[in-house]
């Protein structure tokens, strides 16, 4: 019943914003995030104060949360004492999101944590939409431990298979095969999603959209008959106890930036805060450090595109758009008002519309979350996406799973909703597919 009653908010929604605010089309793109756009090396940029942070107060204040969210929570008390864990799955913001981007497709031994976690919960949703935790355990399988064990005995490996372009060139994917073990539960009961890091980019930008210029990309009965049905995520706001469109996650699970911060806080960190508290109401990280996190990331800088007027990548950007990939990857979005002034009213370039997509079954898993089905992913942002390699210490991956070696297996991966852009792909002439990668690899 809810699922129908947001599709119909949606529809009514969508014909509003539609009618006061019309699509803006994408032409130079190469300042990503407006004037958040950083001139700094793009080794740091997304680490230190966008150029429009508005004085050098705040650009201090940048600097010195810094450690806050790239520092160790396990060498460093809060408070006088320490909060980390006492389970967790990395000891820092920063050491899964390595430079602000996304680490290594691995789980390790080590004892700061892994870079990739399994959300897992019992069969079928609570009433509000939640997925059920597993009684012991939670939403997430937290493998680390302050005494420096393991839990889970999380083992991940990968199948591969081969396809063949209509030119006869050869491909290879792979598809990540996940087990573990949790004492005294039934495997059999537990449904599972594997996650790797997301980047953590221009996240105040993305905060900062309206969310009626979310809904003018929303169709989830493909009314206009591209084959693309988006649909808004109606998840819980933790602080409205209403319900809100989410945007950050995988599965657009958080309403807001400072609800997905609290929520890594908690569940990535094992770290109680104002928004998930003890059972007693009381809590570990103070409300000044949780604000200090926020800060960072709406104030951090956004690197540029690259090379737009490199023949290539035009043509590149051509066939992205020529195959609807910005059907989803939306190009352009400008922001509204916002608690930072610094992206607050941005002509942005995201490449998401942060609603949810049925990518097909290639890419489905077994956990549903609130509105979102086990084959439904939130678009993922592309801005910074070919600096992955550049910023990333070690072979990193892409897709929520970390499944996809190159942009190119990425798109290979693409089902549902995406299907025909995918198909249109692999019709592409060698040279196309090539200068369509290196666009990508430019944003």
């Amino acid at each position: 019943m809810r699922r129908v009653v947001f599709e119909y908010v949606g529809r009514f929604v969508v014909v509003l914003a539609a009618a006061v605010a019309p699509l803006v089309h994408a032409q130079e793109i190469t300042n990503l995030g407006g004037a958040a756009t950083s001139s700094f090396p793009v080794s740091v940029a997304l680490e230190l104060p966008a150029p429009n942070i508005g004085s050098e107060e705040l650009s201090r204040r940048h600097i010195d949360t810094h450690v806050d969210f790239h520092g160790s929570f396990e060498a460093r008390p809060v408070q006088g004492k320490l909060a980390l864990g006492p389970f967790f799955n990395n000891n820092a913001c920063g050491g899964c999101h390595f430079k602000n981007s996304r680490g290594p497709v691995s789980f390790s031994s080590t004892a700061e944590g892994s870079p990739m976690l399994v959300k897992v919960a019992l069969q079928g949703l609570n009433s509000d939409g939640s997925p059920r935790d597993v009684p012991g355990i939670g939403e997430q399988l937290q493998d680390h431990s302050i005494d420096g064990k393991l839990r889970f005995n999380i083992r991940l490996r990968f199948r591969t298979q081969r396809g063949t372009y209509p030119d006869g060139t050869q491909y290879t994917l792979r598809r990540p095969v996940l087990k573990f073990s949790i004492p005294g539960v039934d495997p059999k009961k537990v449904v599972t999603s594997l996650r790797m890091t997301p980047p953590v980019i221009g996240m105040g930008l993305l905060d900062a959209i309206p969310t009626y210029r979310l809904f003018t990309h929303v169709d989830p009965t493909d009314r206009n008959k591209d084959g693309i049905s988006g649909r808004a995520s109606f998840v819980p706001d933790l602080t409205t106890g209403k319900y809100a469109v989410g945007r950050f996650g995988w599965r657009a699970t958080h309403p807001s930036l400072k609800q997905q911060t609290a929520a890594a806080f908690m569940h990535d960190m094992g770290m109680t805060n104002e928004l998930f508290r003890e059972a007693n109401g009381s809590f570990e990280v103070p409300s000044d450090l949780l604000e200090r996190v926020l800060f960072y990331q709406q104030a951090a800088g956004v690197t540029p595109a690259r090379d737009q007027d490199d023949k290539d990548v035009v043509a590149g950007k051509r066939l992205f758009q020529k195959l609807n990939c910005s059907g989803c990857h939306i190009m352009t979005f400008v922001t509204g008002d916002s608690s930072y002034a610094g992206v607050a009213n941005q002509t942005i370039h995201p490449f998401t519309d942060l609603l949810l997509h049925d990518m097909g079954v290639g890419l489905k898993d077994t956990r549903p979350e609130f509105s979102a089905s086990g084959k439904e992913w939130r678009t993922p942002p592309l801005w910074g996406i070919g600096l992955t390699e550049t910023l990333s210490r070690k072979k990193t991956g892409f897709l929520h799973d970390g499944r996809a070696r190159t942009l190119e297996e990425a798109i290979l991966w693409h089902g549902g909703e995406a299907q025909q852009s995918r198909d249109a792909f692999m019709k592409l002439k060698l040279k196309e597919r090539e200068q369509l990668i290196r666009f990508l690899r430019s944003l």
